[in-house]
């Protein structure tokens, strides 16, 4: 506890630093002060900050611990004063986070589906009692039954989110990456494609002036993913390419696992250059989904660097840390493969089992075979 607790210098000095785990960690320390002095406005805002900034920056498994904190105190606490900082409508940017946390529920299998689901059933509940319309949780239901392989509740949800009135400010380009989406893993190409047209040629964007090429970095995040899987890399680089010219620090759009695998043919190269530049960070990541992704994006790099060379090595400079180690800087290609298949496996089958379907698993041999 702060001898002299003031709430303005705290926020002051986590907005002195860079977005990330630095910036996290200093909010989390606010939390820490506020509750020791029993603040309920900077408990709430603090929490509020927290979950923004690990939502887009930091780590997002943080925030399944922390929103429902954050909800707590608003329900105890539904007259609160906002301080001086909250200039927007403190309940919509919390529905805000609960609806980003509900729909990557599916990329943590510590979180058991049915809990998956009550965190649904509360978020559609608030979002109605706020006065919008269930397009948006039906919409995130969907999206979160096709990525845990339920295609008939995905099914379900996406069919009631069709008939939902869409709410005045949603925005129709993230709107239409989600039906995109949907039909691109649902095998339905042909109606993702007519969609998709309408991002290339600008006709629908994000409703955000500054942002409106979002959208089109959502989109190529979408396909990617799926001609990886499909091994059409001929399509994929063109969709790495257009990422390659980002410079976002959102996670959302740092990809350089799909661009390193979309790579490996026409400029294997500046495969290797992201792999060597991001191993570590894969290896370190907490969420478990882009994990899986990375290490099955290594898996087909390898394989396909395999296919292409006449050698069976390739140099990696790397410490202890790499987790084949083997005291040198040169590694076979048949290790490298080996290990990142079964690491991506090991998830994979933890996904399955609590999501009760094949999903995780045939997704990667898929694109495993289609290198």
């Amino acid at each position: 506890m702060e001898v002299n607790y003031n709430p303005q210098k705290l926020k002051t000095a986590y907005d002195r630093l860079g977005h990330g785990k630095a910036k996290a960690d200093a909010m989390r320390y606010a939390i820490q002060q506020a509750d020791l002095n029993n603040d309920i406005p900077y408990m709430i805002f603090f929490r509020q900050e927290f979950c923004n900034e690990a939502i887009w920056y930091a780590d997002e498994i943080d925030v399944y611990i922390v929103l429902p904190e954050l909800l707590s105190l608003i329900d105890r606490y539904p007259d609160a004063e906002p301080v001086p900082y909250q200039y927007n409508d403190i309940i919509e940017d919390v529905l805000y986070i609960y609806g980003s946390m509900v729909v990557n529920s599916s990329d943590y299998y510590q979180i058991p589906l049915e809990e998956c689901e009550k965190l649904f059933d509360d978020y559609t509940e608030r979002m109605v009692r706020a006065g919008h319309s269930a397009s948006l949780p039906y919409r995130y239901r969907a999206s979160f039954y096709t990525e845990t392989g339920h295609s008939a509740k995905a099914a379900e949800y996406f069919n009631i989110f069709k008939k939902c009135r869409i709410d005045p400010d949603a925005c129709i380009g993230c709107l239409t990456n989600s039906e995109i989406h949907y039909y691109l893993f649902n095998n339905m190409k042909e109606q993702a494609d007519k969609l998709a047209a309408k991002i290339e040629d600008g006709t629908i964007t994000c409703k955000d002036d500054e942002n409106k090429y979002f959208s089109l970095l959502r989109l190529k995040i979408n396909y990617i993913e799926y001609y990886i899987m499909q091994g059409d890399y001929e399509n994929a680089i063109e969709c790495a390419d257009v990422l390659k010219r980002k410079n976002m620090q959102k996670k959302e759009f740092n990809t350089p696992d799909f661009e390193m695998c979309a790579y490996v043919y026409r400029n294997p190269g500046r495969g290797m250059y992201l792999y060597r530049n991001h191993w570590h960070e894969w290896e370190k990541e907490r969420d478990p989904y882009s994990k899986f992704i990375s290490l099955m994006c290594a898996a087909c790099f390898f394989k396909g660097i395999k296919k292409q060379r006449n050698k069976d090595t390739v140099k990696i400079c790397a410490d202890n840390s790499f987790p084949i180690y083997n005291g040198s800087n040169v590694y076979k290609l048949d290790s490298l493969i080996e290990y990142y298949y079964n690491a991506a496996k090991e998830i994979a089958d933890k996904f399955d089992n609590r999501n009760g379907t094949s999903k995780f698993i045939d997704e990667l041999n898929m694109s495993f075979s289609n290198v």
